[in-house]
């Protein structure tokens, strides 16, 4: 595996809706989500970022210990952990997130775990659920499928690697 950087021009592309999108108060969103797991048998549910591992159900977390940025109070607990700057993918995480998905493990991630959406989609099983907050709006839950995949392959050509 490679690490991938994010190049600036190419922020805007990243912060689009995939997946679904479940949008509203909190207590709606859970909701939402909740009806939605309920109706699709999900092999496995990885949350990304710490609003969304600490509400929502899920059988693995990726989480940074903030919310916006802002350090929060209450750190779920873990049993991996890994670096990942800011605007990165390091090949150090893929791993991780691999045996994470395996074991259904937590991790905590010493930097930043937004962009980690992509590995767990690339690294889930086909018919798993990854989910990521959707800031001031709610969440948005990707189904993992070949077609997803193929989109995410597609999407970190355009990162510069090394």
């Amino acid at each position: 595996m490679k690490t991938y950087f994010l190049p600036k021009n190419f922020r805007k592309e990243l912060k689009r809706v995939w997946g679904i999108s479940l949008l509203g108060r909190k207590k709606e969103v859970i909701k939402k989500y909740e009806k939605l797991i309920g109706e699709n048998n999900f092999q496995k549910i990885i949350t990304v970022g710490d609003y969304c591992s600490l509400n929502l159900k899920s059988d693995v977390k990726i989480f940074d210990g903030k919310i916006k940025r802002k350090k929060i109070k209450k750190v779920l607990s873990f049993s991996l952990s890994c670096k990942n700057p800011a605007g990165t993918i390091q090949k150090e995480v893929w791993p991780i997130i691999k045996k994470a998905i395996r074991n259904n493990q937590n991790v905590f991630v010493q930097g930043e775990e937004d962009l980690l959406v992509i590995p767990s989609v690339l690294l889930a099983k086909n018919n798993s659920a990854v989910v990521y907050g959707f800031p001031k709006n709610g969440i948005c839950l990707i189904k993992v499928s070949s077609r997803i995949k193929k989109d995410f392959k597609e999407l970190l050509k355009k990162f510069r690697s090394l």
